[in-house]
């Protein structure tokens, strides 16, 4: 199973609170408050996201706070990840792995995840925090009526 680490998972929730309000900032406290995080969660991933991206930056003074450093149509899943748990790579023989696979010599499969990899690499880059925040424009949900009509034309 592929599966996003905790702190993966926050980043997404803390920066569509960010995204809510463009262009305004937000402290960790008020991050904290509104997605229910705890403070020292919401303060080592924003510490994180400073660190390792630059998703958001920080604005000191008594409005201070952090702001998304882009539009978030423009923030994709893949930066998100890669922000916080590195390069995508479903094995460790993936050419952008940073794991070492310990059979690579008897591995008849050698380097055939990469093609897989990169399907799910590339599918990720083109959905944004912009598209997680409104899913159904991404993934339309159907009408009832569309699905009965589907199931009664095949």
């Amino acid at each position: 199973m592929i599966k996003l680490n905790k702190m993966t998972d926050y980043a997404v929730v803390c920066l569509g609170m960010l995204a809510r309000n463009p262009g305004h900032s937000m402290s960790a406290t008020e991050l904290s408050k509104e997605t229910g995080l705890t403070l020292s969660a919401v303060q080592k991933l924003l510490k994180l996201l400073m660190i390792k991206s630059e998703l958001i930056i920080a604005q000191r003074g008594s409005q201070g706070g952090y702001i998304l450093n882009k539009k978030s149509s423009d923030i994709s899943v893949v930066q998100i990840i890669e922000a916080l748990d590195g390069p995508i790579s479903i094995t460790a023989c993936v050419d952008s792995s940073d794991n070492f696979c310990e059979v690579s010599n008897i591995c008849f499969l050698g380097g055939k995840w990469n093609k897989v990899n990169e399907v799910i690499r590339t599918s990720l880059n083109d959905i944004s925090l912009d598209d997680l925040l409104n899913p159904a424009e991404i993934f339309p949900i159907k009408s009832e009526k569309e699905i009965i009509l589907n199931e009664v034309k095949y």
